[in-house]
C-alpha cells in the first residue's frame, strides 16, 4: 500500500488521553483512510469484498470506540476496552495491508 494503515501515525493512537489532540487526529486520519480504501474496493469489487478484505465494519467500530475513549472524559469505554479495540484494529489492518498488496495490487492503493 502507498499509505499504510499501521505506521508511525497509527502508533500515536496509543497515547490516548495523555495526548488527546495527537491521538484524536491519528484516529480520524485512519478512519478517513479506511473509508477511502473501502470505497475504492467497493467500487471495483463490491461491498462484500471490501468487508472481507478490511473487516470494515468491525475495524471502523473499533476505531470509533478508541476515538470516544480519547475525546470523551465520560466514555463508557474503559482503558482496557481501548487497548483491546486498538489491538484488534491494528492486527486486522495489518492483515488487510497484506491482502491488498498481494491480491488487489491493481488498485494502486
Amino acid at each position: 500500500m502507498k499509505e499504510a494503515f499501521v505506521d508511525h501515525l497509527f502508533s500515536k493512537i496509543v497515547e490516548g488521553r495523555f495526548e488527546k489532540v495527537l491521538s484524536s487526529a491519528a484516529v480520524k486520519a485512519k478512519l478517513k483512510l479506511l473509508d477511502n480504501v473501502s470505497n475504492t474496493i467497493q467500487s471495483n469489487y463490491g461491498e462484500e469484498v471490501a468487508q472481507n478484505v478490511l473487516g470494515y465494519q468491525e475495524v471502523r467500530r473499533s476505531l470509533e470506540q478508541c476515538l470516544d475513549f480519547i475525546e470523551n472524559q465520560f466514555s463508557t469505554v474503559t482503558k482496557t476496552d481501548f487497548s483491546i479495540y486498538l489491538y484488534y484494529a491494528q492486527i486486522r489492518l495489518r492483515e488487510a495491508e497484506e491482502i491488498i498488496d498481494s491480491e488487489l495490487s491493481e488498485l494502486n492503493l
